[in-house]
């Protein structure tokens, strides 16, 4: 579940300091109303207890989705201007705790570092329309007795793909998946990732399929 901290924030537009309580780790797969937060944009946002206007302040927080295999240290966007330092102290930080975050939990991709919401919120959003179209495609493919195999979430994301393939029962391999998902697409061809699947399947070579989960 989320953890909060507690830290000393100064209030914009009167100069009121006061303490307040900020998610330092967000469990995407378990905290879905603070998940929602962030793709609302109403994510530490604040209200000062002196002039009562609303503010939002960004402190550094850790979200995880192992399900999605998905790891971003996110950080205030005005450490930008010493990105590299901070993206060093980091990795520096997290080396000794990997064990523990990643331990039984499925993250085996390497952590991002992303600085302001706005490229986690943009993460989510296409990760929720690519789950979306996914649906969409596995509704179709169990209709036609199709296994459906999953495809590793960072590869999904790099190549802009479904979150799972689908396969004919029984059989394995590139060419078996590219048949499957040829058809699929001839029933429903307004699913770009599908299409971009397709693509991905023909242009490779031999029978292994490299972005399948292992």
């Amino acid at each position: 579940m989320a953890t909060k901290g507690v830290f000393r924030v100064e209030c914009p537009h009167c100069g009121e300091g006061f303490d307040a309580d900020f998610w330092t780790v967000v469990r995407g797969d378990r905290d879905a109303e603070v998940k929602e937060l962030i793709l609302s944009g109403e994510f530490d946002i604040l209200m000062c207890p002196k002039c009562e206007k609303l503010f939002q302040h960004e402190e550094p927080f850790l979200y995880l989705d192992p399900g999605r295999d998905l790891l971003a240290f996110v950080m205030p966007e005005s450490y930008l201007e010493k990105k590299d330092e901070w993206i060093a102290r980091m990795k520096k930080d997290y080396e000794p705790v990997r064990a523990t975050l990643t331990a039984g939990q499925g993250v085996t991709g390497e952590p991002l570092y992303l600085f302001g919401l706005a490229p986690l919120t943009l993460l989510l959003e296409t990760d929720r329309d690519r789950e979306e179209e996914t649906e969409v495609m596995e509704f179709i493919a169990r209709e036609d007795g199709l296994q459906l195999l999953p495809v590793q979430p960072a590869a999904a994301r790099e190549l802009d793909l479904p979150f799972t393939l689908p396969m004919p029962a029984g059989l394995s391999g590139r060419a078996a998946a590219l048949k499957a998902a040829q058809d699929l697409r001839a029933k429903n061809d307004a699913l770009p990732r599908l299409k971009r699947l397709v693509d991905a399947l023909a242009a490779a070579k031999g029978e292994e399929i490299a972005f399948l989960k292992k």
